[in-house]
């Protein structure tokens, strides 16, 4: 329906007349305290503060993880071509460390797969292999059971029944041994008896060097040689500080592979040991190669060492 509804002329609105002069022109009035005046939004209650707070630490969270990304994916592209060049990131002995997490890693020179065997159990002989002129055999007061050289004596095992008799070891004399026969000519020998230094070499250097002086002429005496060849692999190495019966001693020991595997059939492998001890009767000494892969061998060899005594 076209048209307006007729209103009142009471009830329509007019603007304020701004004639000059006219006094009661009808403003607005601003005279009123504005804090009087309710204000149009209430303060915040608490858990509009809370929501407030966590949107603020998403924010400031998400912002430092934002600038922990950008910056390493521009340490790995931008920045790395700045690095030395020459710089390796490969992982070496040098630079790892041990299980301890403290001090620079060192290979155990015990693991032949980590290091090889230090110079006292591959190179040729450190001193001159003096053979005593009084070395004489057959030691003294050797028993049914047992075997004495000097002043050390030890338990025959079952089945070690071969008196052993050697033209001469080195630094050694009133030595005393038996053996038990691996295959044909070959023997498992424990020699004992007592050290003797000359003095053309400085006399005696104290069980330490001559536990290797004696491992060391032993290992490379025509009699094993022919067996472990020129060039043997060494494993199973040890030369440390022990005691035997009570006194101080050192044990040099290794286990040394035949470089002809086909040297023998039953073995492939000796272990050579040489133990001097400090007796009130001067240094004693204990030399001996052992089938290392024959176990009757090998486990005599352990009661040997734990029966010896001085004597």
């Amino acid at each position: 329906m076209a048209g307006s509804p007729e209103r009142d002329e009471e009830d329509t609105p007019s603007l304020p007349a701004f004639t000059p002069g006219q006094e009661d022109a009808d403003l607005p009035d601003y005279s009123t305290d504005a804090r009087n005046t309710p204000a149009p939004f209430s303060r915040p209650d608490e858990a509009g503060r809370a929501r407030t707070r966590v949107v603020l630490i998403t924010v400031i969270v998400g912002a430092v993880v934002l600038i922990g990304v950008i910056a390493l994916i521009l340490s790995q592209t931008l920045f790395r071509p700045m690095l030395d060049p020459d710089e390796s990131h490969t992982p070496t002995a040098g630079s790892s460390r041990s299980s301890s997490g403290e001090g620079e890693y060192v290979p155990d020179p015990k693991d032949p797969d980590l290091a090889p065997p230090p110079p006292i159990f591959t190179q040729a002989p450190t001193t001159d292999c003096s053979i005593p002129s009084d070395a004489g055999q057959g030691g003294t007061g050797s028993g049914p059971r047992t075997v004495r050289g000097g002043h050390l004596e030890y338990t025959r095992p079952k089945d070690w029944d071969y008196p052993w008799v050697d033209a001469g070891l080195p630094y050694m004399k009133d030595v005393s041994a038996y053996g038990r026969e691996v295959e044909d000519d070959w023997y498992s020998v424990v020699n004992v008896g007592s050290v003797e230094w000359p003095d053309e070499e400085g006399g005696y250097p104290g069980t330490e060097d001559a536990a290797v002086a004696i491992f060391q002429c032993y290992a490379t005496t025509s009699g094993v040689l022919v067996g472990f060849g020129e060039n043997p692999t060494v494993t199973d190495y040890r030369s440390e500080k022990t005691e035997v019966d009570g006194h101080q001693a050192w044990i040099v020991q290794a286990t040394y592979h035949f470089e002809n595997p086909d040297f023998i059939k039953d073995s492939s492998a000796s272990i050579v040991t040489s133990i001097v001890v400090e007796t009130d009767d001067g240094p004693q000494a204990l030399a001996s190669d052992v089938a290392a892969d024959v176990p009757e061998h090998a486990d005599a060899l352990e009661e040997i060492i734990e029966t010896l005594k001085v004597v």
